[in-house]
C-alpha cells in the first residue's frame, strides 16, 4: 500500500510542525501496514507448508500400489480415528477383531512380508535386549528401519494410516511373537494337510460320535382297529478319548550375536524350526507307533533318509512314539497285503477292495507312497493320470503328482525305501517300500495349540535357547477293527 506524504512547507514554524506531524502519521500508517503484511505472510507460509505436506502425502499415496484382491481387506485394520489396529482387540462392533499383525490370514505379499519382518524384529529384540535390558528400545535399529521403509510401500487404502507413525514405527509394534511360524508350519504340511484339523479346548477330550443311525422298516397295512405300531430303532453312539502330544524343537544362539548376523541367519532359523515340526508330524503320521514296543524293530537305528541324525533315535522322546500311524494302524486292523507279485493296477485295486466300505468311492481315499515306488512302478501303469493331464479345474492336493483309479497319489519322504519284505524297518533287510491307502475322512488331527516360539537366556553358558513347540494328536474315531487304511508291502524299494 502506497502512503502519500504532502509536500512539506518549511517556510513557517507552523508549516514545519504540520510537515513533521504528517511524516509521523505516515510512519505510523506504514508501520501498521507492515505488521499486517507480516501477518499475511505468516499465514501464507503456514498455508504453503500445509499444501506442501498434503501434496507430498498425495504423491506417496499415488505411488503406493493399488490394493487388489486380498489386499483390499487391509482396510479392516484401520480404526475409525485413522490409527492402525496392530493386534487384536475388542471393538464397539465386534467382541473381538484381529489385528494387522496377529491375524492368521495374509492379505497379499506386502502384508505377509510385514508380519515376517515384525517377527524377525521381535526375536532379535528379545535376544539383544536380554543381554542389556537398558538398550531394549534400540535393540534392533536396522530391522526397525527396514520395517519403516516397508511401511512407506504400503498398498493404497492403508498407506495414509502410516503417515503419522514415527521414523522407526516402534511405538505401534508389539514386543510379542507373531503367529508367522505357526502359519508357515501349517502351509508346509503335505501329508498332514490331507486330514481335517479339529481344535481341542483341553489336553484330553472325550469325542462322542454316532456309530450307527436310525433304521427304517416297512409300514404295515391297516387291517382293522388298533393296528400295530411302527417298528422303532435307536441311535448307537460311542466316544473316543484323545490326548494331545507335545512336540518341541530347540535351537541355540551365541549371546554375542550381532544384529547383522541375526538378520542373516533368521531365514535359516525359521526354516529349520518349521521343517523340524512339519517333518516330525509327517513321519509320525506314517510311521508312528505308541505301543510299548515299537513295531519297527530297528527304530533305534532308523535315521530315515538321513533326516534325524543318530541322537535320540528310538528313545521315549522319539517323535515316532507319539501315536499310532497309518502303517501300524493297517497292521492292527489286519488290512495289509504282500503285493510283491502284484505290483500292478490290478494289485492296487485288490488292496482297495480289502478296505471296509465305502472304498473311496466318495473321493476320500488317498494313496501315499515313496518316490522310488512311484518312479519304478506306478508311473508305468497305463491307468495313471499324471499332473499335466488333470486340467485347470481339477482339485489337487498338496504334494499330489498323479491319480490312479481316481485316487490321488501323494509322495512322502517318510515312506521309506528300506523296509524289509514284511513292511517293517528292522535295520537288517533294507530293500523294500510300501504303499498306503487311507480314507482321509476317518482320521483327524486334534490341535491343542499351534506352533509357538519362545526364547530364554542360559546365563551359565552364554547362549539363547529358541524353542518352537506344538501340541496335537493324530487319531481315528473309528472302532479298533475298522479297516480304514490299507498297506501294500514288499514293493520295489532299493535295487
Amino acid at each position: 500500500m502506497e502512503i502519500e506524504i504532502p509536500v512539506p512547507d518549511l517556510t513557517t514554524p507552523e508549516g514545519v510542525k504540520k510537515s513533521m506531524s504528517d511524516i509521523f502519521a505516515a510512519a505510523r500508517a506504514l508501520g501498521a501496514d507492515n505488521a499486517a503484511l507480516k501477518t499475511q505472510m505468516g499465514a501464507l507460509k503456514a498455508d504453503l507448508a500445509t499444501a506442501t505436506q498434503a501434496l507430498t502425502e498425495q504423491q506417496r499415496i499415488a505411488a503406493a500400489p493399488v490394493m487388489t484382491g486380498p489386499e483390499s481387506e487391509l482396510r479392516q485394520f484401520v480404526r475409525a480415528d485413522g490409527r492402525i489396529r496392530a493386534v487384536g482387540e475388542a471393538t464397539a462392533e465386534d467382541s473381538w477383531m484381529p489385528g494387522l499383525l496377529d491375524t492368521g490370514a495374509d492379505y497379499g505379499p506386502w502384508h505377509a512380508d510385514l508380519k515376517r519382518m515384525v517377527e524377525e524384529r521381535n526375536i532379535i529384540r528379545a535376544i539383544r535386549s536380554a543381554k542389556d535390558p537398558s538398550k531394549a528400545r534400540h535393540a534392533a535399529p536396522k530391522t526397525d528401519r527396514k520395517i519403516a521403509a516397508h511401511l512407506l510401500r504400503a498398498p493404497l487404502g492403508i498407506a495414509k494410516a502410516f503417515g503419522d507413525i514415527s521414523t522407526q514405527g516402534a511405538e505401534w509394534i508389539p514386543d510379542v511373537m507373531m503367529p508367522v511360524v505357526e502359519k508357515e508350519f501349517m502351509e508346509e504340511r503335505k501329508v498332514a494337510s490331507l486330514f481335517a484339523t479339529m481344535p481341542m479346548s483341553a489336553k484330553n477330550m472325550l469325542l462322542p460320535f454316532l456309530s450307527s443311525g436310525l433304521r427304517p422298516y416297512l409300514k404295515g397295512a391297516v387291517a382293522g382297529d388298533d393296528p400295530a405300531q411302527y417298528a422303532s430303532s435307536s441311535l448307537t453312539t460311542a466316544q473316543r478319548s484323545i490326548d494331545s502330544i507335545g512336540f518341541a524343537t530347540r535351537a541355540q544362539m551365541d549371546e554375542e550375536a550381532s544384529e547383522d548376523s541375526l538378520i542373516d541367519g533368521m531365514g535359516l532359523l525359521r526354516e529349520e524350526l518349521i521343517s523340524a515340526l512339519v517333518d516330525a508330524e509327517e513321519d509320525a503320521i506314517i510311521n508312528g507307533d505308541s505301543t510299548a514296543t515299537h513295531a519297527d524293530t530297528g527304530i533305534a537305528n532308523w535315521d530315515i533318509r538321513g533326516r534325524w541324525g543318530t541322537t535320540g533315535l528310538g528313545t521315549a522322546a522319539d517323535h515316532r512314539r507319539a501315536w499310532i500311524g497309518l502303517r501300524h494302524r493297517a497292521t492292527d486292523v489286519t488290512c495289509t497285503t504282500d503285493a510283491g507279485s502284484t505290483q500292478t493296477f490290478a494289485g492296487f485295486q485288490l488292496g482297495r477292495a480289502a478296505m471296509d466300505a465305502p472304498h473311496g468311492r466318495t473321493g476320500d481315499l488317498v494313496a501315499i507312497t515313496s518316490l522310488e515306488y512311484m518312479l519304478a512302478k506306478i508311473s508305468q501303469f497305463a491307468e495313471v493320470v499324471t499332473l499335466d493331464k488333470f486340467g485347470p479345474q481339477a482339485s489337487i492336493f498338496t504334494g499330489q503328482i498323479a491319480s490312479i483309479g481316481g485316487v490321488p497319489v501323494i509322495l512322502s519322504d517318510f515312506v521309506d525305501k528300506q523296509y524289509n519284505a514284511s513292511g517293517i524297518f528292522d535295520n537288517t533287510t533294507k530293500t523294500k517300500s510300501v504303499l498306503i491307502l487311507a480314507n482321509r475322512k476317518r482320521f483327524k488331527i486334534g490341535m491343542r495349540r499351534g506352533s509357538a516360539v519362545e526364547i530364554d537366556k542360559d546365563i551359565t553358558r552364554g547362549i539363547f535357547n529358541l524353542v518352537s513347540t506344538s501340541r496335537e494328536i493324530f487319531f481315528t474315531f473309528d472302532s479298533s477293527t475298522k479297516k480304514n487304511v490299507h498297506v501294500d508291502y514288499n514293493l520295489f524299494g532299493v535295487s
